[in-house]
C-alpha cells in the first residue's frame, strides 16, 4: 500500500504497521473489501492523513460497498476543502467518484449535484492558470449550471446546492441570482449539511 501524501509509517506502532501489511496482502488477491476492513482501523487511528481515507473509499467502491464509499468520500471532501492544495487537487476526482456512486445507486440528485460541483471545480482550478482557457471555462460553467439547476429541482431546499449555484451564477455574471441562492442557503446554514468551507461564502456581505 503506497504511503498517502508522502506520509511515513516508520514511526508507527507494530500493530498499526501490520494493518497496512494486511491491506497489501488482501490487494494481492483482489480482496478489496478485506483490504478495506484492515484499512478502516488505520484510518480511524490516523484521521490526520486524509489520503488514506481517500484510498479506503476507493477500496469500498471497487467492492461495490457504496454506502461506506460515499461516507468516506464525503468526509474526505470536507477535509480536503480545508486542507493544503495537494489535497484540494483531489476534489474533482472525489466528486467524480461520488457521482459514480450516485449512478450505481440510482440517486438522481447525487448524480446531478456531484457532476455540477466537479465541473465548477474544474473552472475554479483554471483561476490560477496563467494560460486560462476562457472558452473551456465558459463551456464547463454552462454545464455546471445545468447540472446544479437539475439538482435543485430534485431538492429545492438543499443548502449545498444553493451554495454552489451561487458561485456558478456569480462566475456567470448574474449577481442577483447568486445573491438569491446565498440567501436561501443562509436560511438553512445550521440545519443543512454544509461543510465548514462551504459555510464561509455565506458570511460575506452581498
Amino acid at each position: 500500500m503506497p504511503s498517502a501524501g508522502g506520509a511515513s509509517t516508520s514511526a508507527q506502532a507494530p500493530g498499526e504497521d501490520d494493518s497496512l501489511v494486511h491491506v497489501a496482502k488482501c490487494l494481492e488477491r483482489d480482496d478489496h473489501l478485506g483490504a478495506a476492513t484492515h484499512l478502516e482501523g488505520y484510518v480511524r487511528r490516523h484521521a490526520d492523513q486524509p489520503m488514506f481515507r481517500f484510498q479506503l473509499a476507493e477500496l469500498y467502491l471497487r467492492g461495490a460497498s457504496y454506502p461506506e464509499a460515499k461516507c468516506h468520500l464525503e468526509q474526505f471532501v470536507a477535509d480536503a476543502q480545508a486542507g493544503p492544495s495537494a489535497l484540494q487537487s483531489h476534489l474533482v476526482t472525489a466528486h467524480i467518484k461520488l457521482r459514480e456512486i450516485a449512478v450505481n445507486t440510482r440517486d438522481r440528485f447525487g448524480e446531478a449535484f456531484h457532476r455540477g460541483v466537479g465541473l465548477l471545480l474544474l473552472v475554479r482550478e483554471q483561476d490560477a492558470d496563467s494560460k486560462r482557457d476562457d472558452v473551456f471555462c465558459e463551456e464547463m460553467l454552462c454545464k455546471a449550471l445545468r447540472a446544479l439547476m437539475e439538482a435543485k429541482e430534485q431538492r429545492p431546499g438543499d443548502s449545498r446546492v444553493r451554495v454552489y449555484l451561487a458561485e456558478a451564477h456569480a462566475r456567470a455574471g448574474n449577481r442577483h441570482a447568486a445573491g438569491a441562492e446565498r440567501a436561501a442557503a443562509r436560511a438553512d446554514v445550521v440545519s443543512g449539511a454544509l461543510t465548514e468551507s462551504e459555510r464561509k461564502p455565506l458570511l460575506l456581505r452581498e
